[in-house]
């Protein structure tokens, strides 16, 4: 069960915060966690950098006005400029303010928000501006999450990497004596606990992301037509079909997160894929169901790679202060503000050295502790969704047609996959 993005950010303005906010709040990485005097340094003219987030205050409010006041120290001619958003207007008020001559130099997006601004050639290629240093701080799989070719749009920032979240009970009861490792694993067990506990045992993905887990492929190589009709879909459509008609999974709600967490917290779902948030929201809202609890590695699909929800830092393309603003949002994404960010909250960096850190594996004695440590662990087997193409969000619901129109429709299967492939090609057809 994947977390969407604008989940992702409302675990930070919701406040999921762990023990160490205080700390961090009042102890920020000092100047060695800036990157040093670069091109915006203090022998250079005057500078502000006007940097756009998203829900972050009042919850972290502190922990950033250290890491910019540590920033601002080591580079006497800069001054950052914070303004917060909330999820539903950052986009668009990205597009006017650049549109207007005011853009901002810094901003929080997720992937896809990233790649829809490509399109319209308002983002930065950080291949071309950024330095190597720079960009090879960053574990591959995340920093390519924003790749489109040759060119990539985006500094990963914080990750949200899915692990399993079981409830142990309805293992026992079903008398399964270890969990799936991958989804064709769990299609084997589904039917035995249905059986046996009248739960089911996973709520399936979005279709999307379902055959992105499973490495099917969804583009030409040349990326101008769709390639997802093939024999690969058809096989997953109609098992998926059979699985939900005879009854052992759920026929609707594929990929909601609230709907998943409802049925796991009434003990009717065994297992969620998701990310660690999700269990501070059990341990809230069903803490008999937090007592049976348990956490293992996620669930994959035949690629191997974890899913992991990513936001971002992006420069616009309208931004006047190019090599100062790229000079930021790599210090903000970089090492120690990852680190001091993953103190204060349930999500993981997207840095190779913060990910190393042995905070992550300092408490494995509770569940919150194993899932830091196992996210951690499994960050460089994971990726955003990323299919290398502008506007990806309606490529992707054209795909996610094919599960309603087959699954809950009654669709023929290989209809329901000619008509989305029809619909993403008109889609493709409009980014050339």
């Amino acid at each position: 069960m994947r977390v969407s993005k604008r989940i992702l950010a409302a675990i930070l303005a919701l406040g999921i915060v762990g023990s160490a906010l205080s700390g961090c709040a009042g102890s920020s990485p000092a100047s060695s966690a800036a990157a040093g005097k670069t091109s915006s340094g203090s022998d250079s003219a005057p500078v502000t950098v006007e940097w756009w987030t998203i829900s972050m205050q009042p919850t972290f409010t502190d922990l950033f006005n250290g890491l910019i006041k540590d920033y601002e120290a080591e580079h006497k001619n800069v001054t950052i400029k914070w303004v917060d958003l909330p999820y539903e207007s950052i986009q668009q008020k990205l597009i006017t303010a650049s549109a207007g001559g005011k853009s901002p130099d810094v901003v929080n997006l997720n992937t896809q928000m990233t790649l829809a601004l490509v399109a319209k050639n308002a983002i930065v290629d950080l291949e071309k501006e950024a330095t190597t240093e720079q960009k090879g701080i960053y574990i591959k799989s995340l920093y390519d999450s924003a790749r489109v070719g040759d060119s990539v749009y985006a500094f990963p920032w914080y990750a949200a990497p899915c692990v399993m979240i079981y409830n142990k009970a309805l293992f026992e009861k079903a008398g399964v004596t270890s969990v799936p490792k991958t989804y064709e694993e769990a299609d084997k067990l589904a039917k035995t606990m249905k059986d046996k506990t009248g739960a089911y045992l996973y709520m399936p993905e979005e279709f999307n992301h379902a055959l992105f887990l499973d490495g099917v492929p969804m583009l030409s190589e040349d990326k101008k037509t769709a390639a997802f009709n093939n024999d690969r879909t058809l096989s997953k459509i109609a098992e998926l079909k059979d699985m939900t008609s005879k009854g052992l999974l759920p026929k609707t709600g594929w990929g909601d997160w609230d709907t998943s967490i409802k049925l796991f917290e009434t003990g009717k779902l065994a297992v969620i894929n998701s990310s660690g948030e999700t269990i501070n929201r059990i341990k809230d809202e069903a803490p008999n169901i937090y007592k049976t609890t348990a956490i293992a590695n996620a669930m994959v699909g035949k690629s191997g790679f974890v899913y992991d929800a990513l936001m971002n830092m992006v420069v616009p393309a309208a931004s006047k202060n190019h090599k100062a603003a790229i000079d930021f949002a790599n210090y903000i994404t970089n090492d120690k503000c990852q680190l001091a960010l993953c103190k204060a909250c349930a999500v993981s960096p997207s840095t190779i050295k913060a990910a190393a850190d042995p905070f992550f594996s300092s408490d494995t004695s509770t569940l919150e502790g194993q899932v830091r440590d196992i996210s951690a662990k499994t960050l460089a087997d994971s990726k955003d969704i990323c299919l290398g193409i502008p506007n990806q969000d309606n490529f992707q619901n054209a795909i996610n047609k094919i599960y309603e129109a087959c699954v809950q429709g009654g669709t023929d299967p290989k209809k329901s996959i000619q008509d989305a492939e029809e619909s993403a090609n008109r889609i493709l057809a409009e980014n050339q």
